[in-house]
């Protein structure tokens, strides 16, 4: 995300551009998995060595052809566990590379999609409300949502967005007050 501020200009009427940011996402949910891993892993291990009967079935090889995976159990769990991590991180990579957002002084450009492109542009004549929403994880992430309301009804999420709170007041500022041209 690149605010612009006064900049606007310099680079083609650009105020603001951006995506949703993921980082401190990707990071906690990469956290939260290898605790899970460790606590599923370390829970397994105290059964096995507190439960004689079970202590064969945890400690157990499993042999897939020239393949010996000692302690098959453990393996499984820790598979589990990084393909359920690997699913969250495509969602958001995939979150990421769907959605752009552009402010110009003109308006609001809301591009989603990678195959199918749907660009969506949000003039300052339609524009009713941005609307912020942040929950108490997005505060303590420092995250926002921006769902920007159309006169015409038509509403846009820009999701995940870093510094939210500057993002709707740069909106407000540039779309609630359209620009007008007089001819001499």
């Amino acid at each position: 995300m690149a605010l612009k501020g006064n900049e606007a200009g310099t680079d083609g009427g650009v105020v603001w551009e951006g995506r949703p940011a993921i980082g401190v996402y990707v990071a906690i949910y990469a956290v939260i998995a290898v605790v899970a891993a460790g606590i599923l892993i370390g829970l397994e291990l105290y059964t096995a060595r507190s439960v004689s009967a079970i202590s064969n079935i945890f400690y157990h090889s499993l042999v897939v052809g020239p393949l010996t995976i000692p302690d098959a159990i453990e393996f499984i769990t820790g598979l589990v566990v990084l393909i359920i991590f690997l699913a969250k991180l495509v969602g958001l990579v995939l979150l990421r590379a769907s959605n752009s957002y552009q402010l110009r002084t003109d308006g609001l450009y809301v591009n989603k999609g990678i195959a199918n492109l749907s660009n969506t542009f949000i003039s300052a004549m339609a524009f009713s409300d941005a609307k912020l929403t942040r929950t108490i994880g997005m505060r303590m992430l420092g995250r926002g949502r921006i769902v920007v309301e159309a006169n015409d009804g038509r509403r846009f999420e820009l999701k995940l967005l870093k510094d939210s709170a500057n993002v709707q007041a740069l909106i407000r500022s540039n779309l609630s007050h359209p620009t007008v041209r007089i001819e001499k």
